[in-house]
């Protein structure tokens, strides 16, 4: 059996016949033409939300201020995180430990949105169809838990070290329909602007 590929770039239409595409010196090209998420973002399956404004975030309470994003019941889509990104506001009083955290039970209360923010796809001016939905307050069905923590936070005032804080998940954690998460601080308050990228897939 022999498979033949072709040498040079290839612009072709969904459902196109083609070979497979080499280099000038008969390697196979596999390596990324994009960044990892354009054909994603082309396809209109990523969104991102952020605070507008400097928030607070809650120490692991229910009653959850900062950033939160529910993958709702029913919703027929699975949540792909794929990052998060977290510029501070506020020098902390004491060391800041920031964590992402998660409401699992899939049969609890729906969150209560008490501060919606806009969805958008990172695809910008393209079709606002994302199921997800972000908050920079919400009421959580329970208290959540910690899933995750993130590095880089500051120490004390006087003593910060990362002024902006770049949590790349890449995907490894996904919210199935029916659960939430949100971005918690875990000793010290503290106020950002911040950011939630994920990718929507069918179920």
């Amino acid at each position: 059996m022999i498979i033949r590929g072709e040498v040079g770039e290839q612009f072709l239409s969904d459902g196109a016949d083609s070979r497979f595409r080499q280099g000038r010196q008969g390697e196979l090209m596999v390596s990324e033409l994009h960044g990892r998420y354009y054909e994603a973002a082309l396809r209109g399956r990523v969104f991102c939300a952020a605070n507008q404004a400097a928030a607070a975030l809650s120490l692991l309470s229910a009653t959850a201020t900062g950033l939160i994003l529910t993958n709702p019941a029913g919703s027929g889509k699975n949540l792909e995180l794929l990052e998060i990104a977290v510029a501070l506001a506020t020098a902390p009083a004491g060391i800041a430990t920031l964590g992402l955290a998660a409401n699992v039970n899939v049969v609890a209360a729906a969150v209560v949105h008490t501060t919606p923010l806009i969805v958008r796809p990172t695809l910008i001016g393209g079709s606002l169809g994302a199921v997800g939905l972000a908050d920079s307050a919400a009421t959580l069905p329970a208290a959540p838990v910690l899933i995750r923590g993130i590095g880089g936070g500051p120490v004390a005032t006087g003593s910060v070290t990362a002024p902006f804080i770049k949590d790349d998940v890449g995907g490894a954690i996904i919210l199935a329909p029916g659960t939430a998460i949100s971005l918690s601080a875990f000793t010290t308050a503290i106020s950002v602007i911040a950011s939630f990228t994920w990718a929507e897939w069918p179920v």
